[in-house]
């Protein structure tokens, strides 16, 4: 009988050492969600931003879609004031590329943000994030 008495100790503190590291690892998966929709959310502000930088004289005169030469610097900008969250924890995002499609007249920024600060250094892998944002530019009188 009396080697029973510590069983239930031993039980409790094994439960809640898994318990705890469950919720370790819920807390780390609920701020990779939420940096990741940070990015999503930067890169559309960066599409709206390149939106308003297309070259509306060129459009009037020849049809063509043009941006004008500070078009990137104009997305970075937006891009960053758009994550508040990732500027907090030093994670930098970069707009790498910006295009548009002729045909639907949609503007398409591509950002790229290294998340790895935010991962444990547990993780074998690598937090490089890269999202597509989208913005219309209606461009009429043509």
């Amino acid at each position: 009988m009396r080697r029973q008495c510590g069983q239930t100790t031993v039980f409790f503190a094994l439960i809640l050492t898994g318990l705890l590291l469950l919720t370790a690892v819920g807390i780390e998966i609920g701020r990779i969600v939420y940096a990741r929709g940070e990015v999503g959310k930067a890169a559309d502000a960066a599409a709206l931003a390149a939106a308003s930088r297309i070259n509306v004289t060129l459009y009037m005169e020849k049809g063509e879609f043009e941006f004008l030469p500070d078009v990137y610097a104009t997305a970075q900008s937006y891009a960053s004031m758009n994550s508040a969250f990732l500027r907090s924890r030093h994670v930098d995002m970069v707009v790498t590329g910006i295009s548009v499609d002729q045909a639907t007249q949609e503007v398409y920024v591509i950002v790229t943000a290294d998340l790895s600060p935010l991962l444990p250094k547990i993780l074998p892998f690598q937090g490089v994030y890269t999202l597509k944002g989208s913005a219309q530019a209606l461009m009429e009188g043509r």
